[in-house]
């Protein structure tokens, strides 16, 4: 019996020297940790306020509607954006520490999440994330400070004040032209040599202390806040506990 030819289907893709794209190739499964990834990739890398479901769904090479399977709308996408992020910290900043010493532990976590992905701070400053994570965030910032016997005003308002100036301090992250400028130890020079060049007639603050403004001391500047902060916070829960109760 004489041999039959090789099926063209078996033999054709090896006669390609460029071969084309197989029709049949397997698609990535749109899920919604997809969406979310992706989305979060916008926003660290463009702002939040470049976000929109049509430029996602083209990122990901689909149709908009594909996206609604997964999501309602833009801003509960958002909002699932922000949880994952703050899903990174580690909410446990451990028993055996003081109560100030377990806030601060937090702060700089939640500092360095938000600093990881560029945008988020920002995006938390627009709205009142509810979600698993930011409750459990929020849970434990809040354990600590009701140890410290303060009111429940006085707890609520600390929070408050320590998570806000957090997202502030995030809000200056590192890509801005002057955080920019003085991480760069040339530049930085040139700045100092600038200012000790001002007449000190006129700048006398400025000729002597600029080069200690205009320094790299990122970490310092936040930590030294929060330690002022929350040292002013002990001071008056002190003072207060001194005063007699009418």
């Amino acid at each position: 019996m004489p041999n039959r030819p090789q099926a063209a289907a078996d033999a054709g893709p090896r006669l390609w020297f460029s071969p084309p794209d197989a029709g049949d190739r397997p698609r990535r499964a749109l899920t919604r940790e997809r969406v979310v990834a992706e989305a979060l990739t916008v926003i660290s890398t463009d702002g939040a306020g470049t976000l929109s479901m049509r430029a996602l769904a083209t990122r990901l090479g689909v149709v908009p509607a594909a996206l609604y399977r997964h999501v309602r709308s833009k801003e509960q996408l958002r909002d699932l954006v922000v949880d994952g992020v703050l899903a990174e910290i580690d909410c446990q900043p451990g028993p055996a520490l003081a109560w100030a010493e377990q806030v601060k532990v937090l702060a700089h976590r939640l500092r360095a999440a938000l600093e990881d992905h560029p945008g988020i701070a920002g995006l938390l400053k627009t709205r009142d994330p509810l979600g698993p994570h930011s409750l459990a965030l929020a849970e434990a910032f809040l354990t600590p400070l009701q140890a410290a016997g303060l009111t429940d005003p006085e707890t609520a308002l600390v929070f408050s004040l320590i998570y806000d100036y957090t997202l502030g301090f995030a809000l200056t992250d590192r890509t801005t032209v002057n955080e920019q400028r003085v991480q760069d130890t040339a530049t930085r020079h040139q700045l100092h040599s600038f200012f000790r060049s001002l007449p000190a007639d006129r700048f006398p603050a400025l000729t002597a202390l600029g080069e200690h403004i205009w320094t790299d001391n990122r970490d310092q500047r936040f930590t030294a806040s929060l330690d002022t902060l929350l040292g002013g916070i002990q001071t008056a829960r002190r003072r207060s506990a001194r005063q007699p109760r009418r």
